[in-house]
């Protein structure tokens, strides 16, 4: 049988996301009291490592170099400093103790801890209760509990008292025998008064039951008075029914062509609008928040400059957001160290410059829970909502949700895809959305590489051809009918500079020319006739500030200016 060992510590008991480079290379969980091998420095949970040994051959699990107890070697200072100075859940937090401490005063806090699970002292009892609750436990609740006698004297006394009442007691129980003798005498006389008075009711009983029959007959007179009424209102509620169906169709027509005359009127402005002015009106990216960030900016495109607008309320990241009635509103995300459903705004004043004045604002739509690592699109009047982290339940979600944007902003679950995911990303094409990859865990070894496609009209949610290889983490965009995958994480950890273009009608992809730097964790937009990507952090976990586009008639990659902080899973929208 296997011997017991400690594992490391759950990446969900930290405040925020250890880096991968200081998890264990074999329970996978961030390190606990960290060792090395010496020559190549692979880092393992001494527990971990030392059960390796004891079980499997002496080398190292990774690089295969012979490997002892005694050889092995402490990890650097800074790699005890950094896990030091992560704060972490404290071990009881399951009992209910909601502490957070830096990992290097753990050990102090669960040994003071009040959520301690310790065994009743009563004997009998054995119930395992908190520390802190203990006296209380086994004073007053603890049915084993030991109950001191008080005032035994003076019960003594009582008690004396208590026989000599009982004596007396005795005496005037026999007068009452004598009593009750001739109260059974009386009550021989009573029941022959009742045999009398049951006779009489024998005689009402009777005639209650002729009264109950005239009552049944003229009921089911007028039950048949009524169903005949019921069926004269049936008919006419059929009625107005399909004159309210036909008045339904006729205005849904209307509305049809009405839509249809608005989108030929836009599409003819917008003709006019380019042929005169040479082309769209200038464009700018809308990037708010990141990892340690509450920061937002905006980047004009044409002229190549990033302006910083006012702030968030509090530091948010793995968001999402959407432009709504010229709002760029931010959605749920990792605020203040938890998960939220709200949704806060700003209106994008652009004329021709941002008005850096304006405030942010709540907005009254709210996510189907607290959510994180989620990915959003709008369509019309609501906002679909897929996968995520929920915090509510502590689960990954498979769900697909639509949040209406107007009022009464009602939430509803509109279908299920096939297995949960965070980190993903989901682009509108036409009328379907398409959700591509992401993972199914906070760990890349759950990578997907699987593509999905919901229909809004049929809600219908089916398979398409996988991607090449499994990723998350990525930023995607949508050109024409492809949606182009643009770095993240494979299932190995590493971080990517790839960039794929898959085609949504076929299922084949190919790959585009590598970005200039391997990101993580960043964003991309289209704009003009570019793709634009911004942020992440790069293979070493640096947080990035530097922006590059691809130009598909230069078909190369370039630089262009950087933001004016480093954003990991920040969000944005093009305005």
């Amino acid at each position: 049988m296997a011997s017991n060992y400690q594992f490391g510590y759950d990446d969900e008991r930290f405040e925020s996301i250890v880096d991968q480079n200081f998890h264990c290379l074999i329970c996978y969980n961030v390190l606990k009291d960290p060792v090395m091998c010496r020559r190549n420095q692979h880092y393992f949970c001494h527990g971990c490592i030392t059960e390796h040994l004891r079980t499997n051959s002496h080398t190292c699990p990774t690089c295969a170099d012979e490997l002892s107890v005694e050889t092995l070697a402490e990890v650097p200072r800074i790699v005890k400093n950094y896990l030091d100075e992560r704060k972490i859940l404290c071990d009881h937090y399951d009992r209910g103790c909601r502490e957070l401490v830096q990992l290097q005063n753990l050990k102090r806090h669960v040994a003071e801890c009040g959520f301690t699970p310790v065994v009743c002292g009563n004997q009998g009892c054995g119930e395992t209760i908190s520390k802190r609750d203990r006296t209380y436990h086994e004073s007053e609740l603890c049915q084993f509990r030991k109950l001191k006698c008080h005032n035994c004297g003076e019960i003594s006394t009582m008690m004396g008292g208590m026989e000599t009442k009982i004596a007396n007691l005795d005496t005037k129980m026999a007068h009452t025998d004598t009593k009750l003798k001739n109260m059974d005498t009386r009550i021989t006389n009573i029941d022959t008064k009742q045999e009398n008075m049951n006779t009489k009711q024998e005689n009402m009983n009777a005639k209650q039951e002729n009264m109950n029959t005239k009552i049944e007959n003229l009921q089911a007179n007028v039950e048949a008075k009524f169903e005949a009424m019921n069926n004269e209102v049936r008919g006419m509620k059929m009625s107005l029914n399909e004159v309210k169906d036909g008045f339904d169709n006729l205005k849904e027509a209307v509305l049809d062509k009405i839509e249809s005359k608005e989108r030929k009127q836009e599409e003819i402005t917008r003709d006019v609008s380019g042929t005169a002015s040479g082309g769209r009106e200038n464009q700018h990216i809308f990037v708010a928040g990141g990892a340690g960030r509450k920061s937002v900016e905006i980047f004009n495109y044409r002229q190549r400059l990033w302006s910083l607008l006012k702030p968030m309320p509090v530091k948010r990241y793995e968001a999402s957001s959407f432009l709504y009635n010229n709002h760029a509103t931010v959605a749920g995300g990792w605020c203040a160290g938890a998960a939220v459903d709200n949704m806060i705004r700003i209106r994008m004043n652009i004329n021709p410059i941002p008005d850096l004045s304006i405030n942010w604002s709540d907005f009254a739509a709210k996510l189907p829970a607290k959510m994180q690592a989620h990915s959003s699109v709008v369509y019309k009047d609501s906002l679909l909502v897929t996968g995520g982290y929920h915090a509510n339940q502590f689960s990954f979600s498979d769900c697909i949700h639509e949040v209406q944007l107007k009022p009464p902003y009602t939430v509803k679950l509109v279908s299920k895809m096939p297995e949960p995911r965070v980190h993903h990303s989901t682009v509108l094409c036409d009328a379907s959305i398409v959700i591509v990859g992401g993972k199914k865990s906070w760990y890349s070894k759950d990578n997907l590489s699987s593509v999905l496609s919901y229909d809004i009209k049929k809600n219908e949610c089916q398979q398409l051809p996988a991607l090449p290889y499994p990723v998350s983490n990525m930023a995607t965009v949508e050109w024409a009918e492809n949606v182009v995958i643009i770095g993240g994480v494979d299932k190995d950890g590493e971080v990517l500079a790839n960039v794929i273009i898959y085609n949504i009608k076929t299922g084949n992809s190919h790959m585009l020319p590598s970005m200039l730097h391997k990101r993580r964790g960043g964003m991309a937009v289209v704009i003009e006739n570019t793709i634009v990507v911004l942020g992440g952090r790069d293979e070493r976990g640096h947080g990035l500030k530097s922006v590059e586009g691809f130009n598909f008639e230069r078909f190369s990659w370039q630089e262009l200016p950087d933001m004016k902080e480093d954003r990991y899973l920040p969000t944005g929208v093009v305005i």
